[in-house]
């Protein structure tokens, strides 16, 4: 459960990565409203938390496509604590329109406080729902002789 939730992950981490670099930083004020974000969606992205997402990427990556199921599902559920420990931060440290409130530059908007809440809960749900052992033969399926 927890590699196909990571690879599912990769894709989304994987937008959200590359689009986060290019809407540019969450610093500059720009008519009373700050920048890093994607059209009239307040996100006020910046580059601390493109490297944060670039950091889930690649945990996902790996979970997906090249770690074990014990590994993976540890990793998972790693990343889902971590991201659920952000979304409580972001409720917690709301950011305003002028992007002045921030937390190691990150600037929590309640569009990113839902998205880390969504995704690490269903990211700590795939590494709890992850069987790492396989069921003996005759119990699932019978035994190929």
């Amino acid at each position: 459960m927890a590699r196909f939730y990571a690879q599912i992950c990769t894709v989304v981490f994987l937008i959200v990565t590359i689009g986060g670099f290019c809407v540019g930083n969450a610093v500059a004020v720009a008519h009373g409203q700050a920048r890093g974000n994607v059209d009239g969606m307040q996100l006020h992205l910046t580059y601390a938390r493109d490297v944060v997402d670039l950091v889930l990427l690649a945990a996902f990556v790996f979970v997906g496509f090249f770690a074990s199921r014990r590994v993976g599902r540890v990793v998972t559920g790693v990343a889902g604590v971590f991201l659920l420990v952000l979304a409580v931060v972001g409720f917690l440290y709301t950011d305003t329109n002028r992007g002045t409130r921030s937390v190691l530059d990150l600037h929590f908007t309640l569009a990113l406080n839902i998205f880390d809440l969504v995704v690490g809960v269903l990211a700590i749900l795939a590494a709890l729902g992850t069987v790492e052992e396989e069921a003996p033969a005759g119990v699932i399926r019978p035994a190929v002789p």
